[in-house]
C-alpha cells in the first residue's frame, strides 16, 4: 500500500474520462500507470458513475495496493447511514476492498454538518475500509477545524498560473505547515490558459523547448511542490506531460510565473453558501476562450 508521499506529483484524473472509446481509454490509463503515475482520483457524479464502473477495469490490470485512489463524497448524503452506502457503491463498482482517502466533494452542498460527517468517515477508516481522511474545495477556517479534529493527508482544490485563490488566503501555507498535501485541480485550466498565449508564457516555452502545458506543470510541481490531477485520454498526451518534468527552469522565470495572476479572479466572490453564485469549484470555469 502507498502512503500519500508516495503519490507521483502528476495523478490521474478522470472527469470527463472517454468511455465511447473505453479501449483506447483504458489503455492510457494502464500507460499513465505503467511510467508511474500511481495516483488517482474519482466521483460518482463523473457521468453518472458510469466512470467508476469503467474504473473496474483498470482495477482488472493493476493491483489496487499499487495505486493511491481518492474518492469523493457527494451530495446525496442526507444522514449518516448514507455515507457508509456511498463508500460501498464505490468499493462494489470498483470490485475492490478499500479506498486509500475519502473525501467531502463540495463542502458547501452538504446537507450535514461537516464536523458530523467526518465523524463518520473517521469510523469507516476505524473500518478499514479507508485508510485515510482528506477534503476538498472547503474555506481555511473550515481546513482548519477539520485538521484540529481529524489528521488529513490532502487538501484537493482549484489552483493554476492564473487563479491563486488558495494561495492568496494563506489555505496552502497552511497545507505545507501541517504536512497536507495540496493536489490541484484545473491545473491547466482545460488548456485555457495555453490559449490565452501570454507573451511571457509563450517566450518561456520557446526558451526551454517545450509547450506552454509542460511550464505551466514543471513550475506547478517543482516550484510550487503540489501535486496536479491531468485527465488524458491519449498515451502522447500522457508523454507530454511526464515530459513536463524532465528539466529545471531558472529562477528569473519562476519569478515571473510567480507574480502573476488574473486578476479577475480575485473579483469574484466566492459563494460558500450555495445561492446561486460562483461556487470554489467553478472559479477556474470562468473567462474561457472558445
Amino acid at each position: 500500500m502507498l502512503n500519500s508521499n508516495e503519490i507521483f506529483p502528476i495523478g490521474i484524473g478522470t472527469f470527463k474520462l472517454d468511455l465511447e472509446n473505453s479501449q483506447k481509454t483504458l489503455q492510457a490509463l494502464l500507460h499513465s500507470f505503467d511510467k508511474g503515475q500511481n495516483f488517482m482520483s474519482t466521483s460518482l457524479l463523473y457521468d453518472n458513475g458510469n466512470v467508476v464502473d469503467f474504473l473496474q477495469k483498470f482495477f482488472q490490470e493493476v493491483k489496487k495496493d499499487e495505486v493511491f485512489l481518492s474518492c469523493h463524497l457527494e451530495k446525496n448524503v442526507e444522514k449518516k447511514e448514507d455515507i457508509e452506502k456511498q463508500l460501498d457503491e464505490y468499493l462494489q463498482k470498483m470490485k475492490i476492498d478499500y479506498i486509500d482517502s475519502l473525501q467531502v466533494h463540495l463542502p458547501h452542498s452538504m446537507k450535514m454538518p461537516l464536523l458530523e460527517i467526518y465523524e463518520e468517515m473517521d469510523k469507516l477508516v476505524k473500518k478499514g475500509k479507508v485508510r485515510f481522511l482528506s477534503t476538498s474545495n472547503t474555506t481555511l477556517e473550515q481546513l482548519k477545524e477539520l485538521q484540529q479534529n481529524f489528521k488529513l493527508v490532502s487538501f484537493e482544490g482549484v489552483y493554476n498560473l492564473e487563479c491563486k485563490y488558495y494561495e492568496n488566503i494563506g489555505l496552502m501555507e497552511f497545507c505545507q505547515q501541517n504536512n497536507i498535501q495540496f493536489v490541484c485541480y484545473q491545473a491547466l485550466r482545460r488548456n485555457h490558459i495555453a490559449k490565452m498565449n501570454y507573451p511571457f508564457l509563450a517566450e518561456i516555452a520557446k526558451k526551454y523547448d517545450k509547450t506552454q502545458n509542460q511550464i505551466l506543470l514543471n513550475w506547478l510541481v517543482k516550484e510550487k511542490a503540489v501535486s496536479t490531477l491531468i485527465k488524458t485520454n491519449t498515451i502522447q498526451n500522457i508523454d507530454s506531460n511526464l515530459e513536463a518534468l524532465d528539466f529545471v527552469m531558472e529562477k528569473e522565470d519562476l519569478k515571473i510565473l510567480n507574480d502573476f495572476q488574473d486578476e479577475r479572479f480575485n473579483q469574484i466572490e466566492i459563494d460558500w453558501k450555495n445561492q446561486g453564485g460562483v461556487s470554489i469549484d467553478q472559479l477556474a470555469n470562468q473567462f474561457k476562450i472558445d
